[in-house]
């Protein structure tokens, strides 16, 4: 006797359904928006969009014909010189052309090196579906999240990808021009002359790169000799004048070693006085009151010395200006060597930008090139000013990209810590070679000259 389903057993199967159909219609919606989409956004659709109907947690575009990442989701700029992006590339080359279906891909199947760094730039479940075409191959997409991908959510990822190949050969297909034939030679002349002219007019090479406004001559707050730091007092960004008490130190031991060298005179100059006294006398005396002298004066050097070291716990600000720290908790009760830089005092106001430019940007800036600042405040009122320093190596930035460091001095004073974008400008250029910069190079690394 067959059991009959439960009273909601119709209702779940018919919601699968429907859930079901859903997903069907929206990635059909989604392959048909990457039919029409314009050739620049199709990268940003495929790896943003998809997660509507599919989640994960990355995705990455691998292009066979430069052999490199082209794009990530979920970063508003894409840098092909992140470590994130360097450890893809490496995976991808490894991994080398793919079949003609999607395969699962894990740790294992990775070299040792690559394999150690998956838990840092991957999630745990990973597939790596094939771009192919009549052509051949033109690509991979990297999928990974953390739950484990069903057979069923990979054929509709190979569906998208599918759509998503298509629309990239249909984009680098030549369009027919519709132009009637007795205007098409004076149009193509006339666009030929211009873009010739365009491309030979001289231009200045400028690139855009984040900078900050920095003090000129700030002053560094430091430690005397090691001790422990009692208070600030000043709190964060607040103003100070010069030769005010700033930092102040722990005093209970210095002044314990002072009482004590105050005592240890006392007695020296009791015992003088007796040895002087009987030193009228008794020549025997008079020879011990000599020696008592010279611990007297030893004794008066280290009171002088432990006098200096109370001085010394209260540190002065040697200019009038900004105290730059972050938090006084983080300093108070904290022990600190000789010499150990506490905070920053600078003026409110300077005239000093920072530039990090990334690496990735080609162009010779000598010092005294033009600089023109836009800060994120008032990016309508440009300051322009001239650069006065130029690193020869690059630096690890705070964002994780490799950049050179550039100082411009400015035209105006601004606000300390200010920040926004500055232009920095190189010599003249053919617009045509300054347009082409980037290819050139690469071509030029690929041709080893």
């Amino acid at each position: 006797m067959n059991t009959p389903p439960p009273p909601g057993h119709a209702n779940m199967a018919q919601d699968v359904r429907q859930a079901d159909l859903l997903r069907l219609s929206g990635v059909l919606e989604l392959c048909a928006r990457l039919g029409s989409c314009p050739a620049d956004e199709l990268d940003f659709v495929l790896l943003n969009e998809t997660s509507a109907l599919l989640r994960y947690s990355q995705m990455a575009i691998y292009d066979t014909t430069p052999g490199c990442v082209k794009g990530v989701s979920g970063v508003a700029v894409f840098e092909s010189s992140a470590p994130y992006v360097h450890w893809l590339n490496a995976v991808f080359k490894h991994m080398g052309p793919t079949q003609d279906t999607p395969r699962a891909l894990s740790p294992t199947d990775l070299p040792e090196p690559l394999a150690q760094q998956w838990p840092q730039w991957l999630a745990a479940s990973a597939v790596l579906l094939p771009l192919t075409c009549r052509q051949g191959n033109i690509g991979q997409v990297l999928v990974a999240r953390d739950d484990v991908w069903t057979t069923a959510e990979v054929r509709l990822l190979g569906i998208i990808c599918d759509s998503y190949t298509q629309a990239r050969v249909l984009a680098a297909l030549p369009r027919v021009s519709i132009s009637p034939h007795h205007t098409r030679r004076k149009w193509m002349l006339g666009a030929g002359a211009l873009l010739l002219a365009l491309a030979l007019f001289p231009i200045h090479s400028w690139v855009l790169a984040p900078a900050e406004v920095v003090p000129v001559n700030p002053v560094y707050v430091r430690a005397p000799f090691a001790g422990i730091v009692r208070q600030i007092n000043v709190p964060p960004n607040g103003t100070i004048t010069a030769g005010a008490s700033i930092v102040e130190l722990e005093r209970g031991e210095l002044q314990s070693q002072y009482q004590v060298a105050s005592k240890a005179w006392q007695v020296a100059r009791t015992e003088y006085d007796e040895a002087a006294q009987a030193g009228i006398s008794d020549p025997k005396a008079r020879a011990q009151a000599a020696q008592l002298r010279g611990r007297i004066d030893e004794q008066i050097a280290q009171m002088r010395y432990q006098a200096e070291q109370l001085q010394k716990t209260s540190i002065p600000a040697l200019i009038t200006g900004l105290a730059l720290y972050n938090d006084p908790s983080e300093w108070v009760g904290r022990p600190v060597e000789a010499g150990e830089r506490i905070l920053m005092v600078a003026p409110a106001l300077s005239h000093r930008i920072e530039i990090h430019l990334p690496v990735t940007e080609i162009g010779h800036f000598e010092t005294g090139s033009a600089v023109r600042f836009f800060d994120n405040v008032h990016p309508d009122q440009p300051v322009d000013g001239h650069l006065i320093f130029a690193s020869y190596s690059s630096s690890l930035t705070p964002t994780g990209t490799l950049a050179y460091t550039l100082r411009a001095d400015m035209a105006r004073d601004m606000r300390m810590g200010l920040n926004g974008t500055a232009r920095i400008y190189g010599p003249r250029h053919m617009l045509i070679v300054w347009a082409l910069r980037k290819p050139l190079g690469v071509l030029r690394q690929w041709m080893s000259f």
